[in-house]
């Protein structure tokens, strides 16, 4: 058996070192953070539990549930006490979503011609199935050809797109409508065809990383500074805090978000470079309102906010709806801003930021929230972006004949922008440089 390098300690990097250890591998992750969990981490503030980074997980996450399983803490899966959305329109919060279809069309959020469009994306589903796996997103290469907004205008309409579609899409991947691709929005609505009731870990999902940090061992504080592999093995150097150090390896896997990967593996083939110079990642910034009482106003678990009502957040969820995050009767909201809010804001005080968020939430009819206490988030690289064209150039790297030796990786980049898909995305990684040491 290899011993394997793991360079990144999130939810792809940890899976897929536990799945190496699984299978007789020498394994070691190096992470730069003081504590691994990546963008899947729990904070204590008081009695309330805020997520460092993902916020849930779906009945549908089959692999997740498989690990979770494996690691002995899928009895702390919960549902939430409330899971429904809604969505602003012209000074209300109307229900909008895409798991209740008899609510939503009852709703009052589309007009009864925009309603009647909405069966033509069933339509696109059907039709396009064996091309729409989410989990093997490179399949549809062939039909994504269109951003999500010519897409959805094409199809369901300008009404549906902007009051619909749009909303739920920016407040759960913190991106633009044209930064994501029409493809992007099939794949995602097979995923939720899956199973998508609203799931959490009981104490914050920050427990699955943790459990998974205890079977495996992990090096923190240890920054990467390169990665360099040939045809008889593989050298990583990394920092500490005891200085700069080096570790030799019979394969390394890299999980790390995608638009980092050339400043640590400077010997790529052009065909990988190329991809990964391709790799774009949203930077995002969520506010977190610890409230002594659960907001009245506030009756759903999500509510997202369409561009035409002019709230600079993408979206807010009621947190205190996951029971045991927040103490009784208290409220835990968090809200995203949109992306030019959080450019504007980047290097603006904490309290500048909840200030905003406070001020954009008393423009609707959520009204103006008093948190007692406050905890701002920001993520230079937050959620990958699958934009139009995105699937080819992932179909091109994953066929690529030119590779780097002993080399993988792992990442929600490879995958999709969610728990599910940077988990699936560590699996497939062990087995392939499992695969590749058994050939030498």
């Amino acid at each position: 058996m290899g011993a394997i390098v793991v360079i990144g300690g999130g939810i792809a990097g940890l899976t897929c070192a536990f799945r190496l250890q699984q299978a007789g591998h020498d394994v070691e992750v190096l992470e730069r953070e003081p504590s691994a969990g990546g963008r899947m981490r729990s904070e204590r503030h008081g009695e309330f539990i805020v997520e460092r980074g993902a916020q849930l997980i779906a009945s549908g996450y089959r692999n997740l549930r498989h690990v979770a399983s494996a690691l002995g803490i899928d009895h702390h899966i919960r549902s939430l006490a409330r899971a429904d959305n809604a969505v602003l329109r012209a000074g209300r919060l109307e229900p909008g979503d895409f798991g209740a279809p008899l609510r939503l069309l009852g709703s009052r959020l589309l007009s009864f011609s925009a309603k009647a469009r909405l069966p033509r994306i069933l339509f696109e589903l059907r039709a396009n199935r064996r091309l729409l796996d989410p989990y093997r997103p490179e399949l549809a290469a062939q039909i994504d050809r269109e951003d999500m907004p010519t897409y959805l205008r094409r199809t369901v309409g300008e009404d549906a797109l902007e009051y619909l579609f749009a909303p739920s899409f920016s407040s759960t991947f913190d991106s633009e409508p044209e930064d994501l691709s029409g493809v992007f929005v099939l794949l995602a609505l097979r995923l939720l065809s899956s199973g998508f009731q609203l799931q959490w870990f009981e104490g914050g999902n920050g427990l699955m990383t943790r459990t998974l940090a205890q079977r495996v061992p992990v090096r923190t504080g240890a920054n990467v500074l390169s990665v360099e592999t040939e045809t008889d093995g593989a050298k990583v150097r990394y920092r500490s805090a005891s200085g700069e150090r080096s570790v030799l390896a019979d394969a390394v896997v890299v999980a790390i978000p995608g638009s980092l990967v050339t400043q640590v593996c400077p010997k790529l083939t052009p065909a990988e470079r190329a991809f990964f110079d391709e790799v774009h990642y949203v930077r995002g910034a969520i506010a977190f309102l610890l409230l002594d009482r659960a907001p009245a106003t506030l009756p759903y678990y999500g509510v997202a906010f369409p561009r035409r009502e002019g709230i600079e957040l993408y979206g807010l969820a009621s947190d205190h709806y996951k029971e045991g995050a927040a103490p009784p009767g208290a409220g835990l909201v968090n809200a995203a801003l949109t992306e030019r809010a959080a450019a504007r804001l980047w290097d603006a005080p904490d309290a500048a930021v909840v200030q905003h968020v406070v001020d954009e939430l008393a423009r609707t009819p959520v009204g103006r929230l008093a948190p007692r206490e406050a905890v701002v988030h920001r993520w230079d690289v937050m959620l990958p972006q699958f934009r139009v064209g995105y699937t080819a150039r992932l179909a091109a790297f994953l066929s690529r004949t030119d590779r780097s030796p002993r080399l993988a990786f792992a990442g929600d980049y490879l995958v999709g922008p969610y728990t599910e898909a940077a988990l699936t995305s560590g699996m497939r990684a062990a087995t392939e440089i499992a695969r590749a040491l058994d050939k030498r």
